[in-house]
């Protein structure tokens, strides 16, 4: 029996997540530990890590009953925001045949930008097998229309609370 060690958070409702536990589970006997890091989000709102945990937690109870509705046998945990670190403690107890690291695309994918794959074979020498969804160019645009938007906004709140200030500031300074 193959052991597999699941790694994922935003993207545990991805089709291509759920593609490749069905092939394993079609290429024969195996078992999963899905283990989800309770990342913090940082757009558009600040978690704590109290909301973090929380959000994995739900992530992680509804992946299970996913993964089990095709037939893995399948338990998991929630895990530190770290995903080298998380990873790390999950390994000290159990051993795996490989590691399924599911993440966002290249250009919103923290994990990438920080070369997680890599780090997790060097550091704990157990094949990384990486899925990702397509990148999704038009919420990216949208995304991207969002924030200069707001940029906007922004500055035209300061420049219209700009001279308010000065001039009251002003009218401190004179008596």
């Amino acid at each position: 029996m193959r052991h597999y060690l699941v790694v994922a958070n935003q993207t545990l409702k991805q089709p291509e997540l759920s593609e490749k536990i069905r092939a394993i589970i079609d290429a024969g006997p195996c078992d999963f530990f899905l283990l989800v890091p309770a990342t913090r989000a940082h757009e558009p709102v600040r978690w704590t890590p109290a909301d973090a945990v929380a959000v994995a937690r739900r992530r992680l109870e509804s992946a299970l009953e996913r993964f089990r509705a095709l037939g893995a046998d399948v338990i998991g945990e929630v895990g530190d925001p770290s995903p080298v670190v998380a990873i790390g403690e999950v390994l000290r107890r159990r051993s795996f045949d490989a590691l399924i690291l599911s993440t966002l695309p290249v250009g919103p994918s923290r994990w990438l930008r920080h070369d997680v794959p890599t780090r997790i074979e060097e550091l704990f020498n157990i094949p990384v097998e990486l899925v990702t969804p397509p990148l999704d160019l038009a919420a990216i645009e949208a995304l991207e229309t969002v924030r200069a938007a707001e940029a906007v906004a922004a500055e035209a709140a300061a420049a219209t609370a700009g001279p308010a200030v000065s001039t009251t500031q002003e009218v401190v300074a004179t008596p």
